[in-house]
């Protein structure tokens, strides 16, 4: 997905993932959504990311409200008022195929251009069949720079 840097909190540097990377609270606008979210850029200062499109990818720090609709329903992603958290309607794009039974499973939620990753257990055990639509609410949301 494609988003615009509208403003960015330059002090707000915070490291993040499994290998720390530097991240900054950021007011974002792409095609799909806009909001308020974390953002881990490739460059090495913060304030040249304002105004520049990164191309990224989503992830969430957790999920709440998880569901299977009924019936179709419009994909889209809104702004929640707590900083960081999206609701999210989409269609279970596909899913992981896994060959550990220990292994966790994994499903790609598509949302306009938004692709969200859910793992089986952020669904609460829930496993939609493709093409399923589904809603949820995604929290501490991250967008990771596809350059890195």
């Amino acid at each position: 997905m494609n988003i615009t840097i509208e403003e960015i909190d330059s002090a707000s540097m915070r490291l993040i993932g499994y290998t720390p990377q530097p991240s900054f609270v950021v007011h974002f606008r792409s095609a799909a959504f806009s909001g308020i979210a974390r953002l881990v850029p490739a460059l090495e200062r913060a304030e040249d990311c304002l105004g520049m499109e990164f191309g990224v990818e989503i992830t969430q720090g957790s999920v709440t409200q998880f569901g299977v609709l009924d019936q179709a329903a419009m994909n889209a992603v809104e702004a929640l008022d707590t900083p960081g958290s999206f609701k999210v309607t989409g269609m279970l794009e596909s899913q992981s195929v896994y060959s550990d039974p220990s292994a966790q499973r994994h499903a790609f939620i598509m949302a306009g251009e938004a692709c969200f990753c859910l793992s089986e257990e952020e669904m609460g055990g829930v496993w939609p069949e493709p093409g399923s639509t589904v809603a949820f609410v995604a929290h501490d949301v991250t967008l990771w720079d596809e350059a890195l």
